[in-house]
């Protein structure tokens, strides 16, 4: 079997001269002019990880907390790394694959970051994934102030539901994108301290931001790879993604993240 390698086929990387496999179906170039802001890496860490795998060429991340039991095969953390820093064990993992990628740490909450408007605003794109309802409502406040995009993404409190809210500058705004869990944010409603899990579901997640997010940059920047460009399009229209239900029977509404009010 032979292999056409010709220019009309295939295209080399401009900064390592290496074969570029993902011509024709990721912009190379986009991929690596990015820069993202990951608040959260634990079970959505796998979604930065494929972006960058994909190319991405900065990602700054941010997380307090450290590897626990209770992450060993939700997540891609192994026992070896069991209480140190998930930040640190991200960032290897990252570097492990893609040397060349430029990450920046803060091992706290996002809100303890010193200097965080000016980080969102210096992104591309931000990337929420924690389970604290009022610091993701929050966050992408925040981000949609300093004039960056953020994704909002996790798993309904039921485990039933996956989702991806995009919030844009001079959009609306989390709260209308998510009335409902809005509505119980605001009355005082605090999640259960384990959500319903499982590796599948959370891997299937992971796999869609990625797509999405990738999407998003290849639309911002007037890829020509329709492929990706049209998933941006799409969300810039629609707003909201969600994944295994289109409807959300617990809460009665088509968003599909619910958290629930006080009894």
């Amino acid at each position: 079997m032979t292999y056409d390698l010709t220019p009309e086929s295939a295209s080399h990387s401009a900064n390592s001269g290496e074969l570029d496999r993902q011509a024709s179906r990721i912009d190379s170039a986009v991929m690596k002019g990015a820069h993202l802001v990951a608040i959260g890496v634990s079970r959505g860490f796998f979604s930065t990880l494929t972006l960058v795998r994909c190319g991405l060429g900065a990602v700054t991340l941010i997380d307090s907390q450290v590897v626990e039991a209770e992450n060993i095969g939700q997540t891609l953390y192994a026992t070896p790394h069991l209480k140190r820093l998930k930040v640190d064990i991200a960032k290897e993992m990252i570097l492990e694959r893609a040397p060349g990628t430029k990450v920046e740490t803060y091992a706290c909450r996002a809100e303890e970051v010193p200097n965080l408007p000016a980080i969102l605003a210096s992104a591309d794109a931000v990337k929420i994934g924690i389970d604290d309802p009022r610091s993701m409502f929050t966050l992408a406040g925040m981000s949609q102030d300093a004039g960056t995009a953020s994704f909002v993404h996790g798993m309904s409190g039921d485990g039933q539901q996956h989702f991806t809210a995009f919030v844009r500058p001079g959009g609306r705004p989390l709260r209308e994108i998510l009335p409902q869990a809005w509505k119980g944010v605001e009355a005082g409603y605090k999640p259960p301290e384990f959500f319903p899990s499982c590796a599948l579901h959370t891997e299937t997640m992971n796999a869609a931001v990625a797509l999405i997010i990738a999407g998003y940059l290849h639309y911002r920047a007037g890829s020509p790879i329709e492929l990706m460009s049209n998933i941006g399009a799409g969300l810039v229209e629609a707003a909201l993604a969600t994944g295994f239900n289109g409807y959300h029977a617990p809460s009665g509404f088509l968003t599909p993240i619910y958290f629930g009010l006080p009894a």
